[in-house]
């Protein structure tokens, strides 16, 4: 199991080195701060346990970001560092790159994005972020 972090995490490394390297092109529709503000199939009842207007993506233009996610079901974490975007199809995935040195990621898939509307699918369950 210890192998398989080791190489997952070098992978990543990789990826993340050979973009930086290659320069990219920022996505600017996600250069926003986006504020989660639904959980689709959750009514308001949820909304503090589900992290309404407390979990949180500020992704700005030189690559860089500050967010907080979940870190488990009743606490957040506060993450900084790099982020990209990959395109497939009509989904994108959003990359963190966070942690000392950028070495801890989180992937993200994105079904949707306009200018004031983002939605993420996670467990097949959409989150709703506004753009604020």
């Amino acid at each position: 199991m210890l192998m398989k972090t080791k190489i997952t995490l070098l992978l990543f490394s990789a990826l993340f080195l050979i973009v930086t390297a290659c320069g990219s092109d920022v996505d600017e529709r996600f250069v926003k701060r986006w504020t989660l503000t639904k959980v689709v199939g959750f009514g308001p009842e949820k909304d503090e346990i589900l992290g309404i207007n407390n979990v949180f993506f500020d992704l700005r233009d030189d690559e860089t970001f500050d967010a907080r996610w979940y870190k488990d079901s009743t606490d957040y974490e506060d993450l900084s560092g790099k982020w990209l975007t990959t395109k497939y199809g009509d989904k994108v995935d959003l990359f963190l790159f966070y942690g000392p040195g950028q070495k801890k990621s989180k992937i993200f898939t994105i079904t949707k994005v306009d200018d004031k509307l983002m939605v993420m699918n996670l467990s097949n369950i959409d989150h709703v972020f506004t753009a604020k």
